[in-house]
């Protein structure tokens, strides 16, 4: 029987999952929390209790996956998993495709590792981790970018000069599409229709808003990296490149911490000096002045965002919030919904309120496009992804 191995790597989180028949069987995942570490575990749909974990096992963690599937009686020997699918963030036309991890595919990564590097340098550690223990399993990279292919050139492409981009492939690639795919997936069956014109805003630690028209993507505020964009935990999204210049200059930064700068020192953390959006929500609600100017500028930029999509949509039929922050957090909703009305977007504020941890709708009956909730599950999407690849 087919087994699939999920790997969704992350820098302060690691997820992993063993698919059978298209049904996940057992969850594993690690993170690291400030100065500490934890696992979580799942079997069959249902939650285990969470445990403290050492550096050592986050480090390790494919080892420990393999020991408590064979100890939960998901696998009796590594041998029979199938195939390995595992989720890739990398800018780059060669990864807008599901490919199967071969040494060219591994050059290739390894060749922009600098463009994405909270992603790409711990993508590469896992893969290496997982050939040496696992040699002849096939691998497949499922691409984060492969649900923006369908972007239209004149929306794809930057205004540079021609031969710098197609020498240096340097295009608007687009990130959370596996996400994206997911809900929309989920969106058809919970509306029981496919509807035309679809925005999905993915608020987490990353943060992303996508156009959908017709099922195919025709724009998202990610461009070739997923640093771009809106305002997110510790991204700076949309930077002038002319202010980055002039920061290096003054702060005599090589490229290198330049992209450490805008990737790890930006967003909420930049602004306010905390990632967590929680406590910024908790801080605000105390007066926190500082806390309230971050809220405002993280929800001016999505709503603006909004705005645009729907013109350039001809309209909206859906507004879908997924991600943990807006999946969990009906204040973020709110506040991302507020002087959308004109648009036809207005918020249930009872349903809206009451709706936490849960899919569902929350759309005022006056409103003229629906408004749901949808947990994304990246991690079905990418084993589905690996599944169907041909090697």
């Amino acid at each position: 029987m087919d087994i699939t191995l999920v790997i969704n790597p992350g820098s302060a989180s690691k997820k992993y999952a063993f698919f059978r028949e298209g049904k996940r069987i057992l969850s594993v995942s690690f993170e690291h929390v400030g100065e500490g570490y934890g696992k979580c575990l799942e079997i069959d749909g249902t939650r285990q209790q969470c445990e403290s974990a050492t550096a050592h096992t986050f480090e390790s963690a494919i080892e420990e996956v393999l020991t408590i599937a064979k100890r939960e009686g998901v696998i009796s020997d590594s041998n029979e998993i199938t195939r390995v699918g595992i989720r890739i963030v990398a800018p780059g036309t060669f990864f807008e495709t599901h490919r199967e991890v071969d040494e060219v595919y591994m050059r290739n990564l390894t060749n922009m590792a600098d463009a994405a590097p909270l992603h790409i340098p711990h993508t590469i550690t896992e893969i290496t981790t997982l050939k040496k223990i696992l040699p002849s399993v096939t691998c497949i990279g499922v691409s984060d970018s492969a649900f923006h292919s369908t972007i239209p050139e004149y929306a794809r492409r930057y205004s540079i000069p021609r031969k710098d981009r197609e020498t240096f492939d340097v295009y608007r690639f687009g990130y959370h599409g596996l996400s994206v795919s997911s809900v929309l997936k989920k969106s058809t069956q919970m509306l029981g229709t496919c509807n035309e014109r679809i925005i999905v805003c993915h608020v987490g630690s990353g943060v992303s808003v996508t156009a959908v028209q017709g099922g195919k993507s025709i724009d998202t505020t990610m461009g070739f990296s997923p640093t771009s964009g809106l305002m997110m935990s510790s991204r700076a999204g949309d930077l002038d490149s002319s202010a980055l210049l002039y920061l290096m200059k003054k702060k005599n930064l090589s490229p290198e911490e330049a992209e450490v700068y805008i990737t790890k020192q930006g967003g909420f953390t930049g602004a306010l000096g905390q990632s967590d959006l929680r406590i910024i929500l908790d801080r605000r609600a105390r007066g926190d002045h500082e806390a309230q100017m971050a809220i405002d500028m993280f929800v001016y930029h999505i709503r603006k965002t909004i705005g645009a999509y729907v013109t350039i949509l001809g309209g909206i039929d859906t507004l879908i919030f997924t991600g943990t922050a807006s999946e969990r957090n009906p204040l973020v909703r709110a506040y991302i919904c507020k002087g959308l009305e004109a648009l036809g977007i207005i918020l249930d504020v009872k349903a809206n309120d009451e709706l936490m941890g849960r899919q569902g709708p929350l759309n005022a009956e006056k409103s003229t496009a629906k408004i749901i909730v949808i947990h994304t599950n990246e991690m079905e999407e990418i084993a589905r992804c690996a599944e169907s690849t041909s090697v």
